[in-house]
């Protein structure tokens, strides 16, 4: 069982490297199709008996038992804002988000779909809203249909809500970091908010993107602008951290970019994903990424950070481009 699982992450850890995807599809009992990444997927089952808590949550339904571990059900219509899902019938969905594993209910499942992620579009900013601010992409099926693909991480961090102070205990400024500046790739703005309060605390600066795409275009600018003022690209960004899943283009493919740029080497590369497990990060240095992070973890981040960005000095910015995060 386990060697069938791991080999089957080792075929997704592949395809995420050719910028291509496989898409759950599944409904809340409402006309609308929604979807997660199958990379987060453990397994999908009929519902089994679920051991209600006593004044909980009303998007927590409970606990599942899942071969002797104690899984947390979630109603995942409510959690988005679209009221209580009726369990008869059901499926869960169980998924893991660093190393955690989660349980979802949901109204049914369609179908597995492969595609590439340039298909995978950043939405509207009326779609982005609704939803409780859950939807992070969409993509269109051949038929016409929309498919809205959920921030996970924003469902889950609003379900268990932790101050600012609690997240970021023991982060503070570090002067080998202070004045260093990143560039920043993810879709999540749960994801990008969290990482963008560590780096202020550090007394860095940054700039954020939301694809891959968008990074690389950025940073090919920076790097005409570097050429032409004879700078190096660290005058600009003393490096780059990057989620794996973003629309239009993915991390691994985003570092592979950046390494076929003579004028982007050197830059280190930092992989700030919840799709944990060694298969990533073994395919993470195969494309050249320079260190590898667990979503969300500050203090891991900030060590990454002195480690490879905070051993010698770059030049300040200047004008125009001194961009405050």
């Amino acid at each position: 069982m386990m060697a069938k699982w791991m080999a089957e992450i080792d075929q997704r850890t592949r395809l995420a490297g050719a910028n291509k995807m496989e898409l759950l599809m599944f409904h809340l009992g409402t006309e609308e199709i929604y979807g997660i990444n199958v990379f987060k997927i453990r397994e999908v089952m009929k519902m089994p008996a679920v051991t209600k808590i006593p004044d909980s949550d009303p998007r927590i339904l409970g606990i599942v038992n899942l071969r002797g571990e104690n899984v947390a059900l979630v109603d995942l219509k409510q959690a988005i804002g679209l009221g209580p899902l009726d369990p008869n019938g059901g499926k869960l969905i169980i998924a893991e988000y660093n190393d955690n594993k989660q349980g979802f209910l949901v109204g049914g499942v369609d179908r597995i779909i492969r595609m590439s992620w340039e298909k995978i579009q950043i939405p509207p900013p009326m779609v982005q809203s609704s939803r409780q601010g859950a939807v992070t992409a969409v993509t269109k099926l051949e038929d016409g249909r929309m498919v809205l693909i959920l921030d996970v991480e924003k469902v889950l961090a609003e379900l268990h809500p932790r101050t600012e102070d609690e997240i970021l205990i023991g982060i503070e400024a570090v002067q080998e970091l202070e004045g260093k500046r990143v560039l920043l790739a993810d879709d999540s703005l749960v994801a990008r908010k969290q990482i963008t309060k560590t780096l202020e605390r550090l007394g860095m600066s940054w700039e954020e993107t939301q694809t891959g795409r968008e990074a690389l275009n950025r940073l090919r600018q920076c790097a005409e602008l570097a050429e032409k003022l004879d700078l190096p690209i660290s005058h600009y960004f003393s490096g780059v951290i990057t989620d794996i899943e973003m629309p239009e283009m993915d991390g691994f493919s985003l570092t592979k970019h950046i390494r076929e740029d003579p004028r982007l080497q050197g830059l280190p590369v930092l992989m700030h994903s919840s799709l944990s497990g060694q298969c990533n990060v073994d395919k993470g240095k195969s494309v050249g990424v320079t260190d590898y992070v667990t979503k969300f973890h500050p203090t891991e981040l900030r060590d990454k950070l002195l480690e490879h960005l905070g051993r010698k000095p770059y030049p300040a910015l200047k004008g125009e481009m001194a961009l405050k995060g």
